[in-house]
């Protein structure tokens, strides 16, 4: 479905080291995308590159929250400014069209070409991989899969890694992700930290390309020095640890296992593997897990309550009970104030959850009545607490 033409080199220069916005798709005055050159650029040799999705469409945005890790790795990144939250098929015919200009403009190695997305940006990036075969990776942030079967992998080749905070609204969907596309042996990893619905922080990036390039090093596609790779795995090693030590379980047995995934094929990590049966044996590890387990199945119950609720009002807002919703707040402050860490953060998740619904809806429904988008504002106002 995608095509990605062979490289020329384009007549245009541009600074490297910097972020350009707003640089025109060839052959449409209607849509441009923001580019960023690593320092290393040369029009003259091949180098690997990176396409961002936006869900807003903000090209500048997305291109800097992968600046470190361009400068690190040497990526070209490129993120349209035209693409965003909307209709899959309007995305692809935008996301072809910059293709095509992009290929037809940059000396790109063509088996060296990456996806990203956040929220319904990693969505679309991982629908365009999967119905294509010239994608080597996806980082996909905050989301999984689009609701479309055609659109989740299967026997597709590209690695793909997930990064979710573990307050994000989608944390439990990119836990289901995760174990699907290791029930189905794809090549994947997930990256998990603490932090809400967000692109993630520098550090939680760098380590997506780590991956990813010890992936495309497995498949000859480049060199990478056996210190380097030793030193790659004593820091995962070393974040493994650092999360015992600061008690969270879950975490360091998710490190140990990318450790043993990622690095069993270079050293002998017997002792790893030994750490990770000891660490699943303490209770500090299956009350975590149990905890969690608890937390999701109640954000299941709760989510579908709010969101069957709130379809059911905002149809006929004529007929609102406002005091329902006010209680039902009320309700999960008091629990907030008596729960673990795992109903907390759960808590939180279901809070933004309900709060997105409503502010899609009351913004995006331009057929909505007033009495609609005051019952929106209202449920807005009421459920936003998300924490920065």
């Amino acid at each position: 479905m995608f095509t990605c033409l062979g490289s020329l080199l384009s007549a245009q220069q541009f600074e490297t080291g910097v972020v350009i916005d707003s640089l025109p798709v060839a052959n449409n005055l209607n849509e441009t995308f923001a580019l960023y050159l690593p320092k290393v650029y040369d029009p003259n040799k091949g180098l690997p590159i990176l396409f961002v999705f936006s869900p807003s469409g903000n090209g500048k945005k997305g291109i800097e929250v992968f600046v470190k890790a361009a400068e690190t790795y040497n990526h070209i990144i490129v993120c349209s400014n035209n693409s965003r939250n909307g209709p899959m098929g309007q995305n692809f015919e935008i996301t072809q069209r910059l293709f095509t200009h992009i290929f037809s403009d940059f000396n790109i190695l063509q088996n060296r070409i990456y996806l990203a997305g956040f929220s319904g940006g990693s969505r679309l990036a991982t629908a365009i991989a999967t119905l294509s075969d010239k994608i080597e990776g996806v980082i996909a942030c905050g989301a999984g899969f689009s609701s479309s079967p055609s659109h989740i992998p299967s026997k597709q080749s590209f690695s793909y890694v997930g990064i979710c905070g573990d307050r994000d609204m989608n944390y439990s969907e990119m836990i289901k992700v995760n174990r699907y596309l290791n029930r189905i042996q794809f090549t994947n990893t997930l990256f998990t930290f603490d932090g809400n619905h967000e692109w993630p922080p520098n550090n939680q990036i760098l380590m997506a390309f780590e991956w990813l390039e010890t992936k495309a090093h497995k498949k000859g596609y480049l060199k990478k020095p056996s210190d380097e790779l030793m030193t790659n795995y004593l820091k995962t090693l070393g974040q493994a640890k650092n999360y015992i030590e600061n008690d969270r379980p879950l975490i360091a047995v998710e490190y140990y296992e990318r450790a043993v995934n990622t690095y069993g094929s270079f050293f002998n990590l017997d002792s790893i593997l030994h750490n990770i049966k000891n660490i699943k044996k303490k209770k500090s590890y299956t009350n975590t897990l149990k905890s969690r387990k608890k937390a999701f199945e109640k954000e299941e119950v709760l989510s579908s309550l709010y969101l069957t609720r709130f379809k059911k009002d905002y149809l006929d807002p004529e007929k609102v009970n406002l005091k329902w919703w006010e209680k039902e707040v009320e309700k999960l402050n008091k629990q907030e104030s008596k729960s673990d860490v795992q109903m907390t953060k759960m808590l939180e998740r279901l809070r933004f959850k309900v709060f997105v619904m409503a502010f899609q809806e009351t913004r995006l429904n331009s057929e909505a009545n007033k009495k609609q988008r005051d019952f929106g504002k209202f449920i807005v106002s009421l459920f936003y607490t998300q924490k920065s």
